[in-house]
């Protein structure tokens, strides 16, 4: 590993898989994860299908995506976890392939991984309020069909997408051509972790927070995840660093809207400054 770079960046600099990146990702809660064992468990779960397609009239090329998605929500049992959407378990994915279950964006990781081991060209698409999957239709030059990884792999049609944009952004909202195009590792990294930045906020748990904005400050370049690494680092009485990510969150943005907060917080964090250091 390089200095200093975190197995998060080190995978994703390597262009390595989407579920590398992500057991990566689940390093920071579990560190005694061991990612070929999952990695090899995905080459298990992928292989009886991969046999069913490569067996001569096995499956008709044209059904292989219906296959395919009934395979992994009804005989592997995926399905998303609309009893507790907000554990975060749900955005680990060693988790979400023992439990089989998870949101739009770990289930996506899931169909995007199983899907290669089996032939098919699938990539994450992030959407409007809710991460959905692009299946490539190689016989279709540009065309692409729309699954959603959280409701069992449903076929999206256009009114389907519709539906969802307006929810997310209002009811005179149209489809752009952009929010169907496919997003990469990266992007996708830093959507997992800001999800477990939010779910680790929603439980009051700071140290598991900090640690995803940790991830995110290395991953992206955007002034707020080091405002956001300072409040919770601040609420873990480290003064000096949150100081630091404060101070430097308001040099980068310098007209932000939350100036006036940040400034009593930075104030206040100062007057515990001397106790800290003693």
């Amino acid at each position: 590993m390089h200095p200093g770079m975190s197995p998060v960046e080190e995978m994703l600099r390597a262009a390595a898989p989407i579920e590398s990146v992500a057991l990566a990702i689940a390093r920071d809660a579990y560190p005694r994860l061991q990612p070929e064992t999952y990695l090899r468990r995905l080459d298990a779960m992928a292989q009886p299908l991969a046999e069913r397609f490569a067996t001569p009239g096995g499956v008709n090329p044209g059904d292989r995506l219906r296959t395919f998605v009934d395979y992994v929500y009804d005989e592997l049992g995926f399905t998303g976890n609309a009893d507790d959407y907000y554990d975060p378990r749900n955005s680990y994915l060693n988790d979400v392939i023992d439990r089989r279950t998870g949101i739009p964006i770990t289930l996506a990781v899931v169909l995007i991984a199983l899907g290669r081991r089996v032939g098919l060209t699938l990539r994450g698409v992030g959407f409007p309020g809710h991460f959905i999957v692009r299946i490539e239709r190689s016989a279709v030059p540009g065309a692409a069909t729309f699954v959603d990884p959280f409701n069992r792999g449903e076929i999206l049609e256009r009114e389907d997408l519709l539906d969802i944009v307006r929810r997310v952004l209002g009811d005179r909202a149209d489809l752009a051509p952009e929010q169907l195009e496919p997003v990469g590792n990266r992007s996708m990294a830093v959507r997992m972790l800001f999800n477990l930045q939010n779910l680790h906020q929603r439980r009051g748990d700071h140290a598991g927070a900090l640690v995803a904005c940790d991830r995110l400050c290395e991953l992206a370049d955007a002034p707020f995840h080091r405002r956001d690494r300072g409040v919770h680092a601040l609420a873990l009485g480290a003064v000096a660093a949150a100081v630091d990510d404060l101070e430097t969150y308001l040099e980068q943005a310098p007209d932000a809207p939350d100036r006036d907060r940040i400034e009593v917080m930075l104030a206040r964090a100062s007057m515990r400054a001397p106790a800290a250091s003693n």
